[in-house]
């Protein structure tokens, strides 16, 4: 197929716009395809992060705070206006303000994806002292303190293997 705008070259990019449920399609050469202007591609991140900050509680705070992380300097205002934390004390700093959008956008404040295999032992040390906490909780709860007393011990020794490291000799 030759392409729709110069006519003279193969077509190897194919442009495709839904609008109004209305699909129209557009082929292009390499060269035409990198000169048109009347195309839109992708997705402004940019700005679909810095309208989360826009909505709920963070409108209200973003006006009042002059809150800064220690690290970066950025406050919530310069976070809203970019759409990006400055680093990873942010997380820390802006935690109250950024659970809300992050258990919006992901479902969750805790990561449950892939993990890189250098972080996988400690990773799963960290999970496993979790798990034990909980169940100590709920064996408090349900006055089972023989139970809960296993579950404080092994909570006690997964602790000191991650202090000691064992965690990363697995890796």
């Amino acid at each position: 197929m030759l392409c729709e705008k110069c006519g003279l070259n193969e077509a190897t990019v194919r442009f495709v716009k839904i609008e109004n449920n209305l699909k129209t399609e557009l082929h292009l050469c390499q060269s035409c395809a990198q000169g048109y202007t009347n195309l839109t591609v992708g997705l402004d991140l940019q700005n679909i992060l810095s309208s989360l900050f826009q909505s709920g509680p963070l409108r209200s705070k973003i006006g009042q705070e002059q809150k800064r992380c220690s690290t970066c300097n950025l406050s919530l205002k310069d976070i809203q206006k970019s759409g990006r934390l400055g680093c990873g004390e942010c997380y820390q700093t802006f935690e109250e303000e950024l659970n809300p959008v992050l258990r919006r956008v992901h479902g969750s404040v805790n990561h449950t994806g892939k993990i890189p295999v250098r972080g996988r032992a400690k990773e799963h040390l960290n999970r496993q002292i979790e798990e034990s906490r909980k169940n100590l909780e709920e064996c408090i709860r349900t006055e089972n303190y023989e139970q809960a007393a296993y579950y404080r011990d092994q909570i006690r020794r997964l602790e000191g293997e991650l202090r000691e490291g064992k965690a990363d000799e697995k890796d």
